[in-house]
């Protein structure tokens, strides 16, 4: 079930180019439902970042950790980024219950493989040009990517693999945002993979996908 190494694809889960159908923009708001039952713990990022559940929140989160990397400020850049990796408690919020247990455990190590070092960590974020301004947010649903109609948002926002997610291993009733980063009046530009609400803090996904068969 689960291929590619570690460090590759935890890298991966933070930043890739949009492309295909994804470039289009036009997604919703919305919020991000919870799941898995229970609370969280506090969020320790609050003090870098206030975080709440909704989508103007999340640009403003990618936004501060770009700008923070971009200022030099690895430190904070670094810190908002390892707090956006989810651990398994995190992890089970966006995941049904009997999600296969190696794609889990697969998905926690992944997230525990990123460097040590704050201005690596911190360099994994790129908007892919200085042009690319505009922070957008297209939200949907673990039933609407499901059904990946033709012309919703999924469809035209998010990659073909996150169907593939929602079928087998996501949790009903959570919603998941694709954030990109666009040139002011572009409906194309780098994408970072499914975001979610996990009851106190913003966590990411990114092509976790590509870890099933």
């Amino acid at each position: 079930m689960i291929r590619t190494s570690l460090f590759a694809l935890a890298a991966a889960l933070l930043i890739l180019t949009g492309c295909g159908k994804s470039e289009s923009s036009g997604g919703s708001g919305g919020t991000s439902g919870g799941g898995g039952g229970g609370s969280s713990a506090p969020n320790p990022t609050d003090s870098l970042y206030a975080q709440s559940n909704s989508a103007d929140n999340l640009k403003g989160l990618l936004d501060t950790i770009m700008k923070a990397s971009e200022s030099g400020d690895a430190k904070k850049a670094a810190a908002l980024i390892r707090g956006i990796l989810p651990d398994k408690a995190s992890l089970m919020k966006a995941l049904r219950d009997d999600a296969p247990a190696a794609f889990v455990d697969e998905c926690v190590k992944q997230n525990q493989s990123i460097p040590a070092e704050d201005e690596k960590v911190a360099g994994l974020f790129k908007r892919g040009g200085e042009d690319r301004t505009e922070v957008q947010a297209h939200g949907a649903t673990t039933e609407e990517i499901a059904k990946y109609e033709d012309g919703s948002v999924p469809f035209k926002e998010f990659p073909g693999g996150t169907r593939k997610l929602a079928e087998q291993v996501l949790r009903a009733g959570v919603t998941f945002y694709e954030v990109e980063f666009c040139a002011p009046g572009s409906d194309s530009g780098m994408k970072f993979h499914m975001f979610y609400w996990d009851g106190s803090a913003w966590k990411m996904l990114g092509p976790a996908w590509r870890a099933l068969k």
